[in-house]
Order: C-alpha cells, then sequence, then structure tokens
C-alpha cells in the first residue's frame, strides 16, 4: 500500500510539474501615473479578485481560457482570454489606457451667486457622484472571496498539493474553519437584523441571552434563507416561535 502510494504521488509529480507552474497568472500592468493606484483584477471564469503592488507587479490564479478583466476608474477597463503561452510568459505585460470622459458644457453665466455659500449650495444642482456601476465596470458586481475561501483554493488548486493536504488533514482543518467563520458572519447578520430592544422587550430575552439565542435558531436550516433573503416579517415570526422554545429549553420564565 505505501509503495503504491509512493508511485502515484510520484507519477502525480512528473505529470503536474507544468501545469503546477502554470496555475498562476504572474505579470506587470503597465500604464501612465499608475505610481499609488490598486487595480481591480479579476478572473472573471473563477470568480477571483486580486491587486497589483506598487511596481505594477500582480500575480493571480488562472489557467488556459480564463477570462482576467482589469479595471479602474481612471483606466479603461481590459479582458483578456489567457493562453497557454500567457501563463508561461514571465513577462507578460498589460497596458491600460487613460479614460476619458467628455463633460458636459458649464454656462457660467447661468450660475447666480449671492455671495451667502449656504444659499448659493441650495441652488446649485450636483449630478450623481460617479462609480462603477455608472461606468459600466463589472468588478462590483463579483463577490470577492473571503479568506478561508482564498486558503482552500490554495490548498486544492493543483493535483499534488490536494492529494498532500487531503492525507495530513489540512484541507479538512480549512473547510472546518471555513464552517466556523460563516457560522459566525450568520449570527452576526441575525443579531442586527433588530434592535436589543426587541430581543429584550419583546421577546423576553435576557441581553446576555441574544448572542445564544441566535446560535440556537441557526441550527435551523429556515434561518439562514430568512436573513439572506431579508424577510423581515418572516422572521419575526420565526424569531417569536423560536423564542418559546429556547426559553423552555433555558427554563426561563
Amino acid at each position: 500500500m505505501i509503495k503504491t502510494l509512493r508511485v502515484l504521488l510520484l507519477f502525480l509529480l512528473i505529470n503536474s510539474f507544468s501545469f503546477g507552474q502554470n496555475t498562476r497568472l504572474k505579470g506587470t500592468i503597465v500604464a501612465d501615473s499608475l505610481q499609488g493606484f490598486a487595480i481591480n483584477i479579476v478572473n472573471y471564469t473563477k470568480k477571483i479578485g486580486t491587486t497589483n503592488d506598487q511596481n505594477g507587479f500582480f500575480e493571480i490564479p488562472a489557467s488556459a481560457q480564463d477570462s482576467i478583466i482589469f479595471s479602474s476608474v481612471q483606466y479603461k477597463v481590459i479582458s483578456v482570454v489567457i493562453s497557454e503561452d500567457d501563463l508561461k510568459n514571465e513577462a507578460f505585460k498589460v497596458i491600460l489606457y487613460p479614460l476619458v470622459q467628455k463633460l458636459d458644457q458649464v454656462n457660467v453665466s447661468n450660475v447666480k451667486l449671492s455671495g451667502d455659500i449656504t444659499k448659493d449650495t441650495k441652488e446649485i444642482q450636483l449630478k450623481p457622484h460617479l462609480d462603477n456601476r455608472i461606468l459600466g465596470l463589472p468588478v462590483r458586481n463579483i463577490k470577492q472571496p473571503t479568506l478561508e475561501v482564498r486558503r482552500i483554493y490554495t490548498a486544492s488548486s493543483g493535483p499534488v498539493d490536494l492529494l498532500l493536504n487531503s492525507l495530513n488533514g489540512r484541507l479538512k482543518k480549512l473547510k472546518k474553519l471555513k464552517e466556523l467563520a460563516d457560522l459566525e458572519r450568520l449570527i452576526e447578520k441575525g443579531e442586527r437584523a433588530f434592535d436589543t430592544k426587541f430581543f429584550t422587550d419583546d421577546l423576553g430575552l435576557p441581553d446576555s441571552l441574544i448572542s445564544d439565542f441566535v446560535y440556537y435558531c441557526s441550527e435551523d436550516a429556515y434561518f439562514e434563507d430568512l436573513l439572506e433573503n431579508t424577510k423581515r416579517l418572516s422572521l419575526l415570526e420565526f424569531f417569536q416561535k423560536k423564542a418559546k422554545s429556547y426559553k423552555e429549553f433555558k427554563g426561563i420564565d
């Protein structure tokens, strides 16, 4: 059994050597006045994002045929479909061009100022602040992976890593940590769903047991659905129903 495992590991190492080298795209962003600006770099295929360093260098998990999007408020959006040659190219470069915004003509003579700042600021109409959605940038619509998800991806990004981390228990530990982190975020969201008075006055729970009560509610799979879909009335009724069984369980009158 041990001999077979060693042969399997050797086989995977030999056959996945080049693959392991090509699982990450490394390159440099070239643009005017890039110093100090972080560019949003997103692997749209894998839904993973990163940014460049101060010298424009970046590194992101990628495979052939993945679509990588480079975007920033001050530069035009660039989308690149990665090839095998790009993954092997240590001098891979992405050139970004400034985004030129055409401004509407302003007729200064139409702006009549009284000299009273408080009055003038109310009279002047300002256009909405530009953001990624208005500019049509896709980055904001992509959910960034959590730290736990990135760690799991790194631990299982290649055949060898997947096998070794499965055998030594690291992958199982990372998945457990992710479950705990997801639960903590769920509990925090549940506590913020209503103010403290709702839990203490309406449900009759001690302030010190609010978190414990939300943990109790999280054991019901329906709870997460209510939070994610912001069904406030249904969530209120759910809390009221759960409060009765919780107080019986805790012996609270």
